[in-house]
């Protein structure tokens, strides 16, 4: 979607924490490039109801990095998650 509809399509606080999810996303790329993938799933959507279900959460936002779920807005959580995986990854080749 294009900034300016997401702005408007959204309250203040929610397109805030969508700008910093954007953000963040956009630094993994340049991190990580092919090494990690992203999938972002609306939890309004079918989709995200299930797997929120599937997967037990219950707040948001959430993340699940291996298998492993945080759930929160702190980032530098999930990026810790990432880093050990991709370790672990390179460690059992």
């Amino acid at each position: 979607m294009h900034q300016e509809q997401i702005q408007s399509a959204l309250p203040d606080d929610l397109a805030e924490e969508w700008h910093a999810l954007s953000e963040w996303v956009l630094g993994l790329a340049h991190r990580y490039g092919s090494r990690v993938t992203v999938r972002l799933v609306d939890v309004a959507s079918m989709e995200g109801f299930f797997k929120s279900l599937f997967r037990r959460l219950h707040r948001y936002p959430a993340f699940v990095v291996e298998g492993t779920k945080y759930v929160g807005s702190d980032f530098s959580k999930v990026d810790a998650l990432i880093s050990e995986c991709l370790t672990a990854q390179r460690v059992g080749s």
